[in-house]
């Protein structure tokens, strides 16, 4: 089934005449993001190169090759590529600088605050929050002013809704900060006009929305939106972590587990066998037989978790699914 997003931004194509976003670019990023979305990693870089080779002064091949490895490392539970992530959005971040010191182009706003937001996400994952808050707080600015300008910028209401929806988050749960600046419904409106009207950021801004109602205990309209998602890409793992997640905030473990489950054998399938997200999988599959009394299904899901600790040395978060599987056994016997 053809997504209706895809077919949506298919239209989006010829309405643009920004001379950073032509139609020829516009469909090869396309292409690339089509198999970004269901992890064929390489063929999406292939994509990404020839955007990068044919239009070298461009942000945008380096923008989408960074985001690419950003989604490649996150999937791996590694950053054995950092350099070469850094190294993409550098060169992007340095290309819209340059253009928007000749002049003010949106596309060029757009990648630089794009940059800043997914370096953001990177930093956090690496657990440097100050610089998390810096870079997410720069990104985020330069996407809302973006939106003043132009209110007819979807692709920029992703990465601003984003930002604007963890700081109502962080001001709910930390309000000693007083950060304010935070509206939830209105950082899912943006969402959504990103989910229904941009360019590039359709499928992705849908998963956000799954995941946000999921916070939020909207639960059908996550069911909904991920479901539509997983129609038009059923392999899709990034999809698939979202709706296991979602089934077991539900309590619908028997379905929870089943998806991890399906996700683990995928990860140990692959030729450099994911012995973290094997873990991690095995682990949340266990949890889900733990907590829907089926202690035999349980015991064995948390032997194998730590069954994963020899590949520790090479993913040392397995040492954490660990000590929590040993916790969870003690409960068992």
């Amino acid at each position: 089934m053809i997504s209706t997003v895809v077919l949506l931004s298919s239209m989006l194509l010829f309405l643009s005449t920004d001379e950073l976003n032509p139609p020829e670019l516009q469909e090869t990023v396309l292409a690339g993001l089509q198999h970004a979305y269901i992890d064929n990693y390489d063929s999406a870089m292939v994509f990404f190169q020839d955007v990068r080779n044919t239009y070298p002064d461009n942000p945008a091949g380096f923008f989408f090759s960074a985001a690419l490895v950003q989604l490649e490392m996150m999937d791996a539970c590694h950053y054995d590529h950092a350099e070469i992530y850094l190294g993409y959005l550098q060169q992007a971040i340095d290309k819209a600088q340059i253009i928007l010191e000749q002049r003010d182009d949106y596309w060029a706003r757009f990648y630089l605050g794009s940059c800043y937001t997914y370096r953001a996400v990177y930093e956090g994952l690496q657990k440097n929050y100050y610089a998390t808050f810096t870079y997410g707080v720069k990104g985020g600015k330069i996407l809302k002013e973006l939106i003043e300008k132009d209110p007819s910028f979807y692709d920029a209401y992703l990465g601003a809704g984003t930002y604007e929806y963890f700081l109502a988050r962080a001001a709910r749960y930390l309000p000693i900060l007083n950060l304010g600046g935070g509206d939830v419904p209105e950082a899912i409106h943006k969402i959504h006009l990103a989910a229904t009207n941009s360019i590039y950021s359709g499928p992705t801004a849908y998963n956000s929305l799954a995941f946000i109602y999921s916070e939020e205990k909207e639960y059908a309209r996550a069911d909904s939106i991920i479901d539509h998602l997983l129609t038009d890409h059923p392999n899709a793992r990034t999809f698939l972590w979202t709706k296991a997640n979602l089934e077991m905030k539900q309590e619908r473990f028997g379905s929870a587990a089943a998806i991890y489950r399906m996700l683990h054998d995928v990860y140990i399938e692959l030729p450099a066998p994911n012995y973290a997200n094997c873990a991690q999988c095995k682990l949340l599959e266990g949890t889900c037989y733990y907590k829907s009394d089926d202690p035999d299904a349980a015991r064995d899901a948390f032997r194998t978790v730590i069954s994963y600790k020899e590949f520790a040395d090479r993913f040392p978060v397995i040492n954490d699914y660990s000590r929590e599987a040993y916790g969870l056994l003690t409960r068992i016997y």
